[in-house]
């Protein structure tokens, strides 16, 4: 595991590399949990979704796209049109990325939309936790996709399980 590259200011280093374009490097969609029982644990996940997006461009050398991260400030989840105009876009967005990366130690409803579209563009899927593979793997060729589409990867476990564990991306209480 690397933590040592979430150093003061890491989020910081994030807008900034979210604001940079490099046409060379492959754009990633970053797919974890949102939802939760408790607004701290929707800014946590959002937390983690920022965190995911900063770990996959330091080490992994991707342009990360996380639009949960960032949408639920602007847009409600709890208002249906609100939360269909999220997921809309979440889904464009991810039809202009060349790999989805499957985080975190669950997957909601929101992520098997994306992983049923990403079978559906026949998109490389990079999980990083057994379980969730096995899971993908089930989904991907439940929807017509071909299961060698998804890879399962450890070398990177901060991306298997909530980066709160790992006492990363701070307090949202």
């Amino acid at each position: 595991m690397n933590n040592c590259i979430f150093t003061e200011g890491w989020e910081n280093r994030l807008n900034e590399q979210m604001l940079t374009y490099n046409r060379c490097k492959k754009k990633a969609y970053i797919c974890s949990p949102l939802g939760a029982s408790s607004k701290e644990q929707v800014l946590q996940n959002m937390q983690d979704a920022k965190a995911y997006m900063y770990y996959a461009s330091e080490v992994l050398g991707c342009i990360a796209r996380a639009p949960h991260a960032y949408l639920p400030a602007l847009l409600c989840d709890k208002v249906p049109a609100e939360r269909a105009l999220a997921l809309e876009f979440g889904l464009k967005l991810l039809e202009h990325c060349e790999l989805l990366l499957v985080c975190g130690d669950r997957i909601s409803d929101g992520m098997l939309s994306k992983i049923i579209k990403a079978a559906k563009l026949n998109m490389n899927i990079l999980v990083f936790d057994d379980d969730i593979y096995t899971q993908t793997k089930k989904i991907v060729t439940s929807n017509g996709g071909d299961k060698s589409i998804v890879s399962l990867d450890r070398n990177h476990p901060m991306l298997a399980c909530n980066v709160r564990l790992h006492g990363i991306g701070g307090d949202v209480t």
